[in-house]
């Protein structure tokens, strides 16, 4: 204990309405009496007492469950330096627990939140600023539970933490600043990379039998290739293998396209001889329609001949009849004069040729399209211009190409290990960083280290080890082996946590220099040990034994319970 230090101390508690299994009591403790040993059978009520205490020094947080002891009314009195502090507790509405902080003047009256170290105390701020998050947690800190250890040792060494840039809480404005942050990082690019390399194939069990190994000999490392230059030289050849065909294909498709222009021109000019030759329909129907009109006349003077020759006014009809007959056979149908136009098949194309036209422009239209035709044809039956040549060097090309591309993916491997490779690197350096970084931070306590370690899922842990400095026969330890607190036998623990907790409290002001301890096996060599150590370290030590005692066998400062009531020495 620092001699700066003020040390408040639990003077009384007073049960004033049953909890749990304890009887109503009012218990005094002496504040010399450095070792509170609470004996009893199973669920005497030892636990209880614990619990009792823990709620009027602890407040609130004490307990999950505000129903698990029923209705509670109990008074906890305390001495710091030489004034009397009462914390009183009793279950409110909705079973949350109220508390109150006073003094009592000499008549026993009571002053509400005293004014204490010149500050207005309130029970919160006061009890929380004389105790550490050790001095009921025991069992957490030596918890075989690594995250339960953890989560106490962040609170334990909170400050000495960031002060080492090792930050937890992902909230913070520092965190981004924090190795932790930057072993994230590193995480996520290793993962990232170690994602991609699986892509392809960036393994050393896949590059050693490929001949890349090690990697080291850079005699074994594939050297990039450049496509790019190998695709420019295969565009290239096949630009002219296609230029070749084009062409060839270019003019095919010029002859045809000079045919379709005569066959154009030929259909204009047919056109013209179809009008023609439909005027001269029009033409010949109407002269031949005149001369039906004459025949009609001609037959209707026929008729009338044939009436006077039968009332005998007609001396030589036949003469006369044969006359009309032969003038009758003179007048002939008008045949229309067509001009020969162009025959077209099934198709559509033309089949006329140029002999049966004497029209200069289609005859000449017609023998210009047979010559195109044929040129067409000729064209079409010559063999292409050879690309034996270039279609070899093209595949020379293009096998080569498939090398490069073959070498590429070699190169890809090599490099997508190196990068994960690297980041792995980096992974590594950063948490010997963080290890040397925790290694650095001073737990108060020779020998007491805080080390880190990663589960299966890459989840950083952080522990403590003791190497048994302060008794190392005691702790069977005299190699001074740096050891887990959770791999040390249960009598052995508390010891530990005794001089953890004497460094934690030694950095207030002003402490409730206590440590409760429950569930431990305690021996007669323990017990003594506990003895010198709270005397030199000034603690004082709450302890629960399991077990059937005798009140007559009970001890100076030891408590025993039976049927809830609370037994003393000589009582």
């Amino acid at each position: 204990m620092k001699k700066s230090q003020t040390s408040v101390k639990i003077i009384g508690l007073k049960i004033i309405e049953e909890l749990g299994i304890l009887k109503c009591c009012e218990l005094a403790f002496d504040p010399d009496n450095k070792l509170v040993v609470v004996k009893g059978a199973v669920g005497s009520g030892k636990t209880t007492l614990q619990k009792s205490l823990q709620i009027g020094t602890a407040g609130s947080k004490a307990l999950e469950d505000n129903e698990l002891y029923g209705k509670i009314n109990q008074e906890t009195q305390l001495l710091d330096g030489e004034q009397k502090i009462f914390i009183g507790c009793k279950t409110g509405k909705s079973s949350n627990l109220e508390y109150i902080i006073y003094t009592k003047d000499e008549q026993g009256k009571i002053i509400k939140n005293p004014v204490i170290d010149g500050v207005k105390a309130t029970p919160a701020s006061y009890l929380n600023n004389l105790q550490t998050a050790l001095t009921w947690r025991m069992n957490e800190l030596t918890s075989e539970d690594k995250i339960v250890q953890k989560k106490l040792l962040l609170e334990l060494y909170k400050k000495e933490l960031a002060m080492a840039g090792v930050i937890f809480d992902k909230g913070s404005e520092k965190y981004v600043d924090s190795i932790l942050y930057n072993i994230e990082k590193a995480i996520n690019l290793r993962t990232q990379l170690d994602f991609e390399r699986k892509k392809v194939g960036g393994f050393l069990n896949q590059l050693e039998p490929l001949g890349i190994y090690p990697l080291e000999d850079p005699d074994t490392i594939p050297a990039f290739q450049n496509i790019q230059e190998l695709e420019s030289q295969k565009n290239k050849l096949q630009y002219q293998i296609d230029n070749i065909i084009e062409t060839r294909k270019t003019k095919l498709e010029l002859i045809k396209n000079k045919a379709d222009a005569i066959v154009n021109d030929i259909v204009k000019e047919n056109n013209k001889l179809l009008a023609i030759n439909t005027e001269e329909q029009k033409n010949v129907d109407r002269k031949n329609a005149e001369l039906d009109k004459v025949k009609e006349k001609i037959e209707a003077i026929r008729l009338n001949i044939n009436e006077l020759n039968k009332l005998g006014y007609i001396n030589d009809y036949e003469l006369l009849i044969k006359r009309f007959n032969n003038e009758l056979i003179d007048i002939e149908v008008i045949e229309p004069k067509f001009k020969k136009t162009i025959q077209f098949n099934e198709k559509q194309q033309i089949i006329s040729e140029a002999a049966d036209f004497e029209e200069d422009i289609i005859k000449n239209l017609l023998i210009s399209l047979s010559e195109k035709r044929k040129e067409y044809v000729n064209l079409l039956n010559t063999p292409a211009d050879d690309t034996f040549a270039q279609e070899n060097e093209l595949q020379l090309v293009l096998n080569n190409i498939f090398l490069a591309k073959e070498n590429n993916k070699k190169c890809e491997m090599v490099d997508a290990f190196l990068k994960w490779h690297d980041a792995d690197a980096e992974v590594v350096r950063l948490r010997n960083d963080y290890i040397r970084m925790l290694g650095s931070i001073d737990t108060g306590v020779q020998g007491l280290k805080i080390c880190v370690e990663e589960d299966e899922s890459s989840n950083t842990n952080i522990y403590l080890t003791y190497n048994g400095l302060y008794d190392p026969k005691y702790f069977n330890n005299l190699d001074l082996q740096d050891r887990k607190i959770s791999s040390y036998s249960g009598t052995q623990k508390p010891l530990i946590c005794l001089l953890l907790q004497n460094y934690l409290l030694d950095t207030k002001p002003k402490a409730l220099r206590y440590l409760w301890i429950d569930n431990v096996p305690i021996d007669n060599k323990t017990k003594k040990l506990l003895e010198k150590m709270s005397n030199e370290l000034d603690l004082t030590i709450i302890v629960n034994i399991t077990g059937d005692f005798d009140q007559k066998e009970l001890r100076d400062g030891e408590i025993l319970i039976e049927d809830g009531h609370l037994l003393f020495k000589n009582q």
